[in-house]
């Protein structure tokens, strides 16, 4: 019998999906890019003429503000979950310690504990610590339920770490922060990359946490920040959609960058 060749009909799904899921960017872009009468007396045309001045006033409204703050957020967010979940992971993976099992325990029980259920003593406890209205304030929680999940991810990658390669490095006179640093941690960008690209994500939309802990104008992140745009009965809807669409930008680039590294990942724990 002969095969049916099922690929050009796999391509077309692909590219209506594709097309599907930029659909809601296209429009978001499209629309910062119009004025507010425009934008709802026309909503899915073309705009007559660019209003590129939508993206220069959110910039100087707020948005570079808020975008610094939660770049800052962010970064230093994620390095500390990736050093420590890093380490975690790999003293997981390859020391056997009393109690190795029930910390694994532990850890899964952490990631499967909702953010809503600690809010109000971790308010607390950083309010008796001061350390409300401060950056790390922020970060201190966004680096703690980052942890777990990372840890589990890294976990299953470094099970698959060829040995024998730790095994040569030590030979040739690698200690262990030698073997960490020269050897483990650079074969092992597609696992880092992924928790880089998972918990950026999270942590550049998150609002819950950045409403209760911040309210000095000049700590707000950006998901926090563009509330300011909406007044009580109105909203400069053209401007909100520029601050939008700027601060999706720096996730999309950071796919790009990494996108290699996170599909590789993927396909590693399909395994």
């Amino acid at each position: 019998m002969r095969r049916i060749n099922f690929r050009p009909l796999v391509y077309a799904l692909l590219v209506v999906y594709l097309t599907i899921m930029l659909l809601p960017f296209l429009w978001l872009l499209v629309s910062s890019l119009k004025t507010t009468p425009e934008m709802f007396s026309s909503p899915f045309s073309l705009p007559a003429v660019l209003r590129l001045s939508n993206f220069v006033e959110a910039w100087q409204t707020g948005v570079a503000k808020y975008l610094l703050n939660s770049l800052l957020v962010t970064v230093v967010s994620v390095v500390a979950i990736l050093v420590v979940s890093g380490l975690a992971a790999y003293a997981l993976a390859r020391s056997q310690f009393p109690g190795r099992n029930g910390f694994y325990v532990l850890l899964i029980t952490g990631y499967a504990i909702p953010i809503h259920t600690v809010l109000v003593p971790l308010y607390e406890m950083l309010r008796s610590a001061q350390a409300l209205n401060s950056y790390i304030g922020l970060i201190g929680p966004y680096v703690a339920f980052g942890i777990p999940f990372s840890v589990l991810l890294l976990y299953s990658f470094f099970l698959d770490f060829p040995k024998e390669l730790e095994e040569a490095a030590r030979l040739d006179g690698c200690n262990e922060l030698q073997l960490l640093a020269r050897i483990v941690a650079p074969l092992s960008l597609p696992g880092l990359s992924s928790v880089a690209i998972f918990q950026g994500v999270f942590i550049w939309n998150e609002f819950l946490l950045a409403l209760i802990l911040i309210s000095d104008d000049a700590l707000k992140t950006l998901p926090f920040g563009l509330v300011s745009f909406q007044g009580q009965y109105a909203a400069n809807w053209p401007l909100l959609l520029a601050s939008v669409t700027m601060a999706t930008l720096p996730i999309l680039l950071l796919y790009v960058v990494l996108q290699r590294q996170f599909v590789n990942s993927l396909a590693g724990l399909g395994k």
